[in-house]
């Protein structure tokens, strides 16, 4: 079990997943030590979220942040720039293990997508692969075969999506 402080509020993680909030009343912790089950919804982008009050202000939290800062207590949680998102390795949106996640950039999150890479260009009659980094869009060519454009996408991926 992980116990941390958020603010003015203290936290657990149980080893199965639960996180606790120790119980509040008027922003005061209460003296009977009781601990409560936080009650996280699936958010409308697929991410589980609660709300919080925390230093008397409520505050609606994503779980994998939560769960990242238990782990990492030196980790910036409120630092929402685009150099500190919380990726998940495995893409799943709800599998908020420890294992499962790591600290990326807006671009480095972008790149764990399932994004095709290419697309029908009807001008030309061809499959068209490209790629982007650095917000630059790289053409990779043109194939007449629609598994010949994936295959060039996944090869220029694995070369500049490091």
């Amino acid at each position: 079990m992980i116990e941390f402080v958020l603010g003015n509020r203290r936290l657990r993680l149980h080893p199965d997943g639960i996180m606790y909030a120790r119980s509040h009343m008027n922003g005061v912790e209460t003296k009977n030590e009781t601990w409560k089950p936080i009650r996280f919804t699936k958010g409308s982008r697929g991410y589980k979220c609660c709300n919080l009050t925390i230093d008397e202000i409520p505050i609606s939290l994503l779980e994998h942040r939560i769960v990242y800062y238990a782990h990492n207590q030196d980790w910036d949680i409120w630092d929402s720039s685009m150099d500190n998102y919380i990726d998940h390795y495995n893409q799943k949106k709800d599998d908020n293990r420890i294992e499962n996640l790591h600290v990326v950039t807006h671009q480095e999150n972008m790149w764990n997508t399932n994004a095709k890479g290419y697309y029908w260009n009807e001008t030309k009659q061809k499959w068209c692969a490209q790629i982007t980094r650095d917000s630059i869009v790289k053409s990779i060519g043109s194939f007449d075969i629609e598994e010949d454009a994936r295959n060039a996408y996944l090869e220029a991926k694995a070369k500049l999506h490091i």
